[in-house]
C-alpha cells in the first residue's frame, strides 16, 4: 500500500480536542464532528501528514 492509499486514523481516546489539525490542514480536509472531535473528509485528503506532525498527543496516525 503506497503513502497516498493510507487512511488518516484519528484516535478519540486520545484527542484533547485541541482542532490544531483541523486549522492547519493545508487542504482543509478535516473538521469537527458534533461529537467535538476532528474526521477526515477523505477525498480531500493529500495524506501530506501536515495534521500528524501538529497533534500536541499523537492521536492521529495513518493506518
Amino acid at each position: 500500500m503506497s503513502e497516498f492509499e493510507e487512511i488518516i486514523s484519528i484516535n478519540t481516546d486520545e484527542c484533547v480536542q485541541c482542532e490544531g489539525c483541523v486549522e492547519n490542514c493545508p487542504h482543509d480536509a478535516l473538521e469537527i464532528s458534533a461529537n467535538g472531535y476532528p474526521y477526515c473528509i477523505d477525498n480531500l485528503c493529500t495524506r501530506c501528514g501536515e495534521c500528524i506532525e501538529i497533534c500536541p498527543v499523537l492521536a492521529i496516525s495513518f493506518e
